[in-house]
């Protein structure tokens, strides 16, 4: 890890509560008192740019919340490769018509599932799932290699 990460770090851990609990908005405010803290230097101070990044996500939070199916499932998802110049979304139903782009999606899936295997790993009950999702990364990749 590098001083910034350790120090980033540090600073959070310092600021949990008495439940242990680190808490985003109390993290804001001591970073605003403490304007040497590295927590201060990484956030965005200028009101007009961190207005609009908030509004963005908003948008994105909109988007994930509104747009769904009768069964609560995504209508629209971003995937990797659109997220370079602003981003954006696609239909589902578009994604899956087009085999370049439901690799794509795969692929996104699989590296989401990744992630989240590395933050609940301790959790025994999740091993099927993470042996499943093992499995078809090891199928893709030989379909790849193919």
């Amino acid at each position: 890890m590098s001083e910034r990460s350790d120090q980033l770090e540090r600073e959070l851990l310092a600021l949990r509560n008495k439940n242990g609990v680190i808490v985003p908005s109390e993290v804001v405010k001591w970073a605003r008192r403490n304007t040497k803290s590295w927590l201060h230097a990484a956030l965005n101070w200028d009101d007009k740019t961190a207005g609009e990044a908030w509004r963005i996500w908003q948008v994105r939070e909109i988007i994930s919340i509104q747009i769904v199916s009768k069964d609560a499932g995504r209508q629209l998802v971003s995937l990797s490769i659109d997220r370079t110049n602003g981003g954006g979304y696609r239909r589902v139903s578009d994604i899956m018509e087009r085999p370049d782009l439901r690799d794509v999606m795969l692929a996104d899936a699989l590296a989401d599932l990744e992630r989240m295997q590395k933050r609940y790993a301790q959790v025994q009950e999740l091993r099927a799932v993470w042996d499943a999702a093992n499995a078809v990364a090891a199928r893709r990749t030989r379909k790849a290699a193919a």
